[in-house]
């Protein structure tokens, strides 16, 4: 028997939930492995089921929980998983931003009839216009991002992207303490973010920077995009 192609959905609207899955069970090649009608219940799924994708409505209805904070979250706690986002608004912000934090394609809730055929094509891994405008965007704002930074300070995050410690990353480059510390500031200062976890977060997604606390727990008071710092 043929391995199934995991969904999973965040919505917090279950009627939209319940739609999406009836659509979806058309294809018996497709299971839905969970929904969430919050940011912590999908990053639970996503840690405990690793699905493919990663349905994502991007207008969450709380002012303090948005789909771009969920995606970020999403893709950390299963870095395996593609996330496609879903919108009712016309918003060219919000679908930028979900691209810049990794999401691979996006689709208007009012084409919804369009989303099997998008996702079978993602999974038989046709070419997707879409997904390449998605990744290219994606890489540019990166890149944006990362100008910012001297090449030192950049060899530096590229320690702190592979988790390593301080004295490793003194090793490493061949740095002092002091110098090491003194880099580290300049990069958190030009970042604008408080902690290195979250100023190698931002490069990764974009320059859509949440604090580490709200991406953890969906609250999400502290929202910004490093394009425009």
């Amino acid at each position: 028997m043929a391995e199934k192609y995991e969904i999973a959905i965040l919505d917090d609207e279950p009627v939209w939930i319940d739609a999406i899955i009836a659509l979806l069970l058309r294809a018996p090649e497709i299971e839905v492995v969970g929904t969430a009608v919050s940011q912590i219940e999908a990053v639970e799924i996503a840690r405990q089921k690793n699905p493919d994708i990663f349905l994502v409505d991007v207008n969450l209805g709380h002012a303090w929980q948005t789909g771009i904070s969920a995606t970020i979250a999403i893709m950390d706690a299963s870095p395996s998983t593609e996330v496609i986002v879903l919108t009712a608004a016309e918003s060219d912000q919000h679908v930028m931003d979900a691209v810049a934090a990794g999401a691979i394609d996006y689709m208007q809730k009012s084409n919804c009839e369009l989303l099997l055929t998008t996702i079978i094509k993602h999974m038989k891994g046709e070419f997707s216009p879409a997904t390449v405008l998605a990744r290219s965007y994606a890489s540019l704002r990166r890149e944006s991002i990362a100008k910012s930074l001297t090449d030192q300070e950049y060899q530096i995050l590229e320690q702190l992207e592979k988790n390593a410690s301080r004295s490793q990353i003194q090793a490493t480059l061949n740095k002092s303490e002091s110098t090491i510390k003194s880099q580290i500031r300049s990069i958190l200062h030009k970042l604008g973010v408080s902690r290195t976890t979250e100023a190698v977060s931002k490069i990764k997604h974009g320059g859509v920077h949440f604090s580490e606390e709200s991406v953890k727990t969906g609250n999400n008071p502290d929202f910004s995009r490093g394009a425009d710092k």
